[in-house]
């Protein structure tokens, strides 16, 4: 499968915060060409191990949960799903959004929005999550017996080009950092790398991080790598805190990870002619890297993003080419420790 093709498969898969299990065949077809098995654990993990008795060990984990919606109550009268957030889902673009219910089958629907007309007050005001409502054209008498009290519910929306390598699709945060990991791992088969390397598609981790916190304490691994979005250079977006779509991978530098690993990341880009930039980060990563960190008696540690447009949102927009820089970096870091 090309990059592009693994970012429709992993985007377009439902795979809401704690309730992750539907994406796992999506996953197993994007693994297929490279061999190793994949298995989920009580938190709903899914783990594939390259080489289980090799060495040196080391982790690879991008969280596989989306932002979402979680069901509140049904209204009697209308049959309207009352809902909440999972995740940092973002009020401001929620309104007249399709979404999919995953209740006993999937349902179709849309989260009402009040015409403009009838709007009352401050028309700029957001409408919280809590107050909004999911119409699948359905009455009471039928949807209930469809939908429970805490089904999962997302938006859905397209997977689309923009352009020769930029994609325009929902969840690429982190279905962008889960297509870094399966293409790493198709390098490292090509080179033949006898490194025992754990591909970690974590859940939990846009509620809390829980997944890769039991993955990384089941490790047995050395190194730990999280790779996730960041932000890329738009209006509004500071250039300090950004890179430029097509600049390649974002290496992480922070006090919470080890400088060391952040070197070895950076020389390794160098080395081997890696498009890249640094991204400084004053405390903590706001990543699963955070938590990896302090796994056990501690993990080395490094971060690398993809930077993407407009997160959290339906439209995120990236460039398969830093998903294949940031991929390249990941196995030429795991030689490098070969």
């Amino acid at each position: 499968m090309t990059i592009k093709e693994i970012l429709k498969t992993l985007c377009l898969s439902p795979s809401v915060s704690g309730d992750e299990a539907m994406a796992g065949e999506s996953l197993r077809r994007c693994l297929a060409e490279t061999g190793p098995e994949l298995k989920s654990d009580a938190l709903g993990n899914f783990i594939a191990v390259m080489n289980p008795e090799g060495s040196p060990r080391i982790m690879l984990e991008a969280h596989l949960d989306k932002i979402g919606f979680i069901i509140t109550g049904i209204d009697e009268k209308t049959g309207f799903l009352r809902i909440d957030k999972v995740g940092g889902s973002d009020a401001r673009v929620c309104p007249a959004q399709r979404v999919s219910v995953f209740g006993k089958r999937e349902l179709k629907g849309v989260i009402i929005s009040t015409p403009p007309h009838l709007a009352k007050g401050d028309s700029k005001k957001v409408t919280p999550i809590n107050e909004l409502a999911i119409d699948c054209g359905l009455p009471f008498s039928e949807i209930k017996d469809i939908v429970s009290l805490g089904d999962r519910a997302m938006i859905t929306a397209s997977f689309y080009e923009m352009g020769e390598n930029i994609v325009c699709a929902p969840y690429l945060d982190d279905s962008a950092g889960a297509a870094v990991l399966i293409r790493a791992a198709e390098i490292l088969k090509e080179k033949g790398s006898k490194a025992r390397v754990e591909l970690v598609f974590s859940s939990r981790e846009e509620v809390g991080g829980m997944g890769a916190k039991t993955a990384a304490f089941a490790s047995e691994a050395g190194y730990g790598i999280a790779v996730d979005v960041s932000f890329a250079s738009a209006p509004g977006v500071k250039d300090e805190n950004s890179a430029p779509l097509g600049s390649g991978a974002m290496i992480g530098v922070s006090p919470v990870l080890q400088r060391k690993v952040s070197d070895m990341l950076k020389k390794a880009a160098e080395e081997n002619g890696i498009p890249h930039t640094i991204e400084v980060l004053g405390r903590s990563t706001g990543t699963d890297a955070d938590d990896i960190v302090i796994s056990k008696s501690g993990i080395l540690t490094g971060l690398v993003s993809v930077p993407i447009r407009n997160m959290h949102t339906p439209v995120e927009i990236a460039d398969v080419t830093d998903i294949e820089s940031a991929a390249k970096l990941l196995a030429e870091f795991t030689a490098k420790i070969d």
